[in-house]
């Protein structure tokens, strides 16, 4: 009897576990709280709640966030109660400006490790990388996708922006340090990029792991571009910065760049939030 029981027990299991992982995938810079944006009725308080509904609309079950400070985090997952996050703070020479923060599903995600890794030559130490000006990062977690068991990594970045030793650099460590922590794993990486696909630190990445953009099974949805300029929340967006990058055994089965806007016409934030349903057998 107890046997049996077991047997059941297993074969129940088996059936409710899917064999495949599917979920949405998500990149977001929420733009961090400044004082001028507040100026033109753009202030974090104004935006959170749209930021928020963006999240909720489009069902991101898992979500990299970028420049958010902890107080702009901390309004979030008030805002999003079905939701846990992890993250680490960054930028400036003290690191304290903004944070690297993944939001997922704690229905359908559990995350079992987490780290950070700086774009710098010392990537496992706090550090300003080359000819940066303040401290650049990737959070990343190992996560277990509950329905289906499936485990992958999930990475998250925000690039160095102007001076050029550092962005060229950037593709070398995000390589390196990807396939150093999550091995054969499935990997997802997202992030602020502060890059063009042509560009060396692109083309570094893109050796390694593939663009969702260029690798839907459906056609892209929505603008190409994602950056509206900082502090700029209308008009059209002029380049392509925000990335997702999958490794060879995730399936990308759509693409798409969110153009929601807030009441007022303006944009929830000043770069384009991007999602993909993503597949991993």
């Amino acid at each position: 009897m107890k046997r049996l029981l077991a047997a059941t027990i297993v074969l129940m299991a088996f059936v409710g576990c899917s064999h495949k992982a599917e979920f949405n995938a998500a990149s977001f810079n929420i733009r961090y709280r400044a004082a001028a944006d507040a100026k033109q009725g753009d202030g974090w308080d104004e935006r959170k709640g749209d930021v928020a509904k963006v999240i909720l609309t489009h069902d991101f079950d898992i979500v990299g966030t970028q420049e958010g400070d902890k107080g702009q985090i901390e309004d979030l997952a008030q805002l999003l109660p079905d939701y846990d996050y992890t993250g680490h703070p960054y930028g400036g020479k003290s690191g304290d400006l903004h944070t690297a923060t993944i939001f997922y599903k704690r229905e359908v995600m559990e995350c079992l490790e987490q780290g950070t890794f700086w774009y710098s030559p010392t990537p496992e130490v706090e550090s300003i990388g080359w000819d940066a000006t303040d401290l650049r990062l990737c959070h990343w977690g190992k996560f277990r996708h509950k329905p289906s068991g499936k485990e992958f990594y999930f990475f998250n970045s925000h690039l160095y922006w102007r001076l050029r030793e550092a962005r060229a650099h950037s593709g070398e460590v995000h390589n390196q340090m990807t396939r150093k922590i999550a091995g054969d794993k499935p990997i997802i990486s997202v992030g602020d990029f502060n890059s063009l696909e042509t560009e060396k630190q692109m083309q570094d990445i893109m050796a390694s792991l593939g663009d969702a953009y260029r690798l839907t099974a459906t056609p892209p949805q929505g603008c190409e571009n994602t950056n509206l300029g900082g502090g700029n929340f209308i008009g059209s967006a002029y380049n392509r910065i925000d990335f997702i990058f999958v490794s060879d055994d995730v399936l990308v089965n759509n693409f798409k760049t969110i153009e929601d806007k807030r009441e007022n016409g303006h944009y929830p934030s000043d770069h384009l939030p991007v999602v993909s349903n993503i597949s991993i057998e």
